[in-house]
């Protein structure tokens, strides 16, 4: 087994990296974040990208002898809209031939890589203890009107999951607050916090969302942000929500006595 990473933004990529340490003895790594040094302790060779750059990206995992991949964390979408004139001819195909949601991006990347045999695996098989739970998952379950609002926000996400946007909602007392766009869950609950300063936040996943590389995902700067904003309760999908860090992520929640709820 050789299992290389793409990591993106986020806690996610490092706990992957972490685990793959523990079941290979070697890792190749590309990376876009900023502070790629977090990831140089897990890395048998690390490849630091200003742009996405998918022609050297297959040549460097042919030369590792890299047979499989795992892709994890955010890639800012401001990347594909100002600085596509610095990306290689490769990458620059696949982003004019596909439409610019993440769903069809990620798609298009993953068949690159597929169409060289580089197998695209799923990251929550290296992390499985990570998974969301069904039922109450804190020792607070949400109350009747937070229950009332979960089930709302659902009704609403299943109206605009199949429109490629609104991962999350925040809803309050029966009213949509906010719905998460390009600018991502925690910057929605920010403006939340702005508008309402209370409610609850449902995450779900699109239906034909590949759970390979694009499982949602929560940690404790989620639960941070709910608490600065006033938000009391979060839903999320059972079986299909990736809970970073979830010792740290429950005892926060006891901490700001935020119902979690898996779907």
């Amino acid at each position: 087994m050789n299992i290389a990473l793409i990591a993106g933004e986020g806690i996610l990529p490092i706990e992957i990296a972490k685990k793959l340490n523990t079941v290979q003895d070697k890792t190749l790594i590309f990376t876009l974040r900023d502070d790629p040094e977090k990831l140089e302790p897990y890395a048998a060779k690390l490849i630091k990208m200003r742009t996405p750059n998918l022609g050297r990206g297959l040549k460097e995992l042919k030369t590792f002898g890299a047979d499989k991949l795992i892709m994890a964390g955010r890639i800012p979408k401001k990347i594909i809209y100002c600085l596509p004139l610095l990306f290689d001819s490769l990458s620059r195909s696949v982003l004019k031939k596909s439409l610019r949601d993440d769903h069809s991006l990620l798609g298009a990347v993953v068949k690159v890589f597929e169409s060289e045999n580089i197998q695209v695996i799923p990251y929550w098989q290296i992390l499985p203890e990570f998974i969301a739970s069904a039922g109450k998952l804190t020792s607070r379950e949400p109350d009747e009107s937070e229950f009332a609002d979960i089930n709302y926000g659902v009704k609403v996400l299943r109206v605009t999951l199949p429109c490629s946007f609104g991962q999350a909602v925040c809803v309050a007392g029966g009213a949509v607050v906010a719905v998460e766009a390009m600018e991502g869950t925690d910057m929605m609950i920010k403006r939340a916090g702005t508008l309402a300063g209370r409610g609850v936040v449902v995450k779900m996943m699109r239906e034909d969302q590949d759970l390979r590389y694009d499982l949602p995902t929560v940690g404790t700067i989620t639960l941070e942000n709910m608490h600065q904003s006033g938000l009391t309760c979060l839903a999320v999908e059972s079986s299909r929500t990736l809970i970073l860090e979830p010792e740290k992520f429950f005892a926060l929640a006891e901490k700001y006595n935020i119902a979690v709820w898996g779907l």
